[in-house]
This record gives C-alpha cells, sequence and structure tokens, in this order.
C-alpha cells in the first residue's frame, strides 16, 4: 500500500472503523441472540457479516481514495483519468 494511503488509514480510517464495528458488533450480538441458532449457525453468521464488513470498509476506502485523487487534479486533466 501507498505510505500515504497507509497514513490515511492508520490514522482516520481504521480508527473511525473501529467506533462503528464496536457499535455493529454490539447490535450483531444482540440480533444473533434472538435468532434460534445453533452454537455453529451463531459462529457462521458472525463470521459472514465480519467478512463483508470488512470487505465493503476496504472497497469504500478505496473509491474514497480515487475521489479525492480525482478531485485533487486540475480540471483540464481529470478527464483523461
Amino acid at each position: 500500500m501507498n505510505r500515504t494511503y497507509e497514513w490515511l488509514y492508520d490514522n482516520y480510517a481504521e480508527p473511525q472503523l473501529k467506533e462503528i464495528f464496536a457499535n455493529e458488533e454490539k447490535t450483531l450480538k444482540e440480533l444473533i441472540e434472538t435468532m434460534n441458532l445453533s452454537t455453529e449457525e451463531r459462529i457462521r453468521l458472525s463470521d459472514t457479516v465480519t467478512a463483508l464488513r470488512l470487505r465493503w470498509g476496504a472497497e469504500v476506502f478505496a473509491m474514497g481514495i480515487q475521489l479525492g485523487a480525482r478531485l485533487a487534479v486540475p480540471q483540464g486533466v481529470s478527464q483523461s483519468l
């Protein structure tokens, strides 16, 4: 990963994501407890939601970097990107 992107992720995205994930984790645990699932199904559901969340988080971060880069380029040059 580019050092600038790594810095942006470490200093901006990761702290935000940790806060969001903490709230979502509580909600997910409460939801799972209300469902009539076996232990294996609970683990599978939790793992699936976590994997999706991480994948989407990385994609959103990448899109944000692309948008930021395009906004930073002078107007005449941006059309060739």
